[in-house]
């Protein structure tokens, strides 16, 4: 679902937003912000016009509606839990914007995700987790997803977007046993395809031996350019050691980063046999959708698991996206006259 108000302003915001690693990495000293964050926002009572309608609202989305800032960015940048960006604010109007965060929300921050109709309603909730004032730079900054929220409406349009919005919570099934069972065949597709994608690779290094000297340069000129290219867009602290891990190594990153940041209360289930439990679930959820290193060719699929406030659907939605993958590996082996004898892991349900 989208929001349509405001989509003009959002879409001429969201070109001048600029992200860090225009300095040096060891010039942008750190402020961590620990005494704000997710829970203080939470707590933060927001008197609204028209209180009336919008806490009887608050209560059928499951919480009270809470006031908050929109960053404003294309959809196809959506975070997901755990997940951080680095930001170079230096507009005036974002500058009024981080210091509304700082003072009035605990720090708390939402991405405004835009699509060709308006803003998407479903919004990641962010952290500012740490920032860096520096004169005639503007103000550098690092958010962590930390939540999700619906937006309920657009307050406000200038000088910077707020809006009302409730938080999202998951619907959690009262047996985990079919939830572990998809999530076990998660872990399995991403042992498969990190094992499908390391074969690719060695036999690509295998024909680029081959190649003439011309050949070679040129695809060492391309790779270098697209180095460079991913410097310039958002170079995190750890992105070097994401780049050597393998896909299996990407996602037990992420699903770790995931189950710490994870700030909803779950109630565990009377069984103690089960292999894993909500929280555990929950985030094994978001890191299926947290292993490609261009994050970017996933946002449909990201966006729809943003969207999902169902654990099992959202498991089943990362086992089909993983199925998709392997079926594409599989096309790619068989056209460089490859074999692969694993599992098939292709489980409906």
């Amino acid at each position: 679902m989208v929001l349509r108000t405001a989509l003009i302003a959002a879409v001429f915001w969201a070109q001048s937003l600029s992200v860090s690693a225009f300095l040096p990495r060891q010039t942008l000293a750190r402020c961590p912000t620990q005494v704000f964050g997710i829970n203080e926002w939470r707590d933060t009572f927001f008197n609204f016009p028209g209180n009336g309608d919008d806490r009887r609202l608050g209560k059928e989305e499951g919480g009270a509606p809470k006031e908050i800032c929109i960053l404003p960015f294309p959809y196809d940048e959506v975070l997901l839990q755990g997940e951080t960006k680095q930001l170079r604010l230096y507009e005036d109007r974002f500058i009024k914007l981080f210091d509304h965060c700082m003072e009035k929300h605990s720090g708390v921050v939402a991405m405004g995700l835009l699509a060709e109709s308006g803003i998407i309603q479903t919004v990641p909730i962010c952290e500012i987790e740490a920032y860096n004032r520096m004169e005639g730079f503007g103000i550098f900054v690092t958010i962590r997803v930390v939540g999700r929220g619906r937006l309920l409406d657009i307050t406000q349009q200038e000088p910077y977007l707020t809006a009302t919005a409730v938080e999202i919570t998951d619907t959690i099934p009262a047996n985990l046993e079919l939830p572990n069972l998809v999530a076990s065949n998660i872990e399995n597709f991403m042992l498969l395809l990190s094992s499908m994608e390391h074969r690719l690779s060695q036999a690509m290094e295998e024909s680029e031996d081959e190649e003439d000297d011309d050949d070679k340069e040129m695809k060492k000129r391309i790779q270098i350019a697209k180095l460079d290219d991913r410097f310039y867009d958002d170079l995190g602290d750890d992105e070097e050691d994401v780049l050597e891990l393998d896909r299996r190594g990407r996602f037990r990153q992420a699903y770790s980063v995931a189950l710490e940041t994870d700030t909803q209360g779950y109630c565990l289930p009377k069984s103690s046999d089960i292999e894993r439990t909500p929280q555990e679930l929950t985030a094994l959820s978001w890191a299926a959708f947290c292993t490609n290193l261009l994050p970017e060719e996933d946002a449909a699929f990201r966006i729809q698991a943003l969207d999902s406030d169902d654990l099992f659907e959202r498991l089943k939605l990362g086992s089909h996206m993983l199925r998709e993958k392997k079926n594409l590996l599989r096309e790619q082996m068989k056209k460089a006259g490859l074999k692969f004898k694993g599992g098939e892991f292709d489980e409906d349900f």
